[in-house]
């Protein structure tokens, strides 16, 4: 029997390529990951159909506008605790990433509220203890109801296993600013109790463990929203949260230079931080004096 998929323009341009947020940025992780993306999406409708009012059915596990329960609240927290902190002996080699990752933000702590600059730091100290570590720009484009937007956050692949093909090595997630995402305004005590699961200092988990969290909570929160009336804004659909961390991406493994010296005042744009900047009408930075004529 056959089957016929309805794709809107949308859809359509994305898999021409004509899309401006599948094409091509010269990174190894684009033109897959828009493909990858768009399977998903139509093996997981129900998420985003859910959340735009369209057709399809909602999956089992999210997306359910039930009203939150201590039952429900609870599986949904062994959820997110069993994703994004497991068991030392389900994955030996996060625990050991792990404890890289607080000792390099523990010693670049000065850096932290220099988001770009505290990354970069974070990625020099975890190359520097051995770890294939980068800086990931996500970004993505205004489409189905949701906004464009780009992140920044630090990966870390894994080296290849003996057993393991080294095209699938594991990429894990490093962001110390998860949890500070999925926090709402008047978070329901049920909501609260999921994102208290969430550890406080960084995630560091799998891509994939990240994108069911994501789920989860995201499927929470929207709950959490509606309990008090209150509309799921665009910047908090799923579908937005997971371009995060599971979008197209371009990959960095430049660092910036060693931070200035006690009592410096950092400049923004220095060497290395890879600051990109745009007029927006505050200042115009002044003009460069002409060199004296010599006469």
């Amino acid at each position: 029997m056959a089957v016929y998929i309805r794709l809107d323009d949308a859809v359509r341009a994305r898999l021409r390529g004509d899309a401006a947020g599948c094409t091509s940025s010269g990174s190894d992780h684009d033109a897959s990951a828009c493909l990858s993306e768009l399977v998903q999406a139509f093996l997981e409708t129900g998420a985003g159909a859910a959340e735009e009012g369209g057709p399809g059915p909602a999956p089992k596990e999210y997306d359910s506008d039930e009203e939150d329960g201590p039952g429900r609240a609870a599986a949904a927290a062994a959820s997110v605790r069993a994703l994004l902190d497991p068991l030392a002996e389900e994955d030996v080699f996060r625990i050991r990433l792990a404890a890289a990752v607080a000792a390099a933000m523990e010693a670049e702590a000065a850096l932290r509220a220099h988001g770009a600059a505290f990354r970069r730091a974070v990625v020099r100290r975890l190359r520097g203890a051995g770890y294939d570590a980068g800086v990931c720009r996500s970004r993505w484009e205004a489409s189905g109801g949701i906004t464009a937007g780009t992140y920044e956050y630090v990966d870390v692949v894994a080296p290849p296993s003996a057993s393991a093909d080294a095209r699938q090595r594991a990429r894990y997630i490093v962001d110390a600013d998860f949890r500070a995402w999925l926090e709402v305004a008047r978070a329901t005590p049920e909501y609260a109790a999921v994102v208290a699961e969430v550890p406080a200092s960084a995630v560091v988990a799998r891509e994939e463990s990240v994108g069911r969290a994501v789920r989860v909570t995201s499927d929470a929160a929207r709950r959490s929203l509606r309990a008090h009336g209150l509309h799921v804004p665009p910047w908090r659909k799923t579908r937005y949260m997971l371009a995060k961390w599971l979008g197209p991406y371009k990959r960095s493994t430049a660092t910036s230079p060693p931070p200035p010296a006690a009592g410096a005042i950092p400049m923004p744009g220095g060497a290395g931080l890879d600051v990109k900047c745009r007029a927006v009408g505050f200042f115009a930075p002044p003009a460069t004096a002409p060199a004296a004529r010599i006469k």
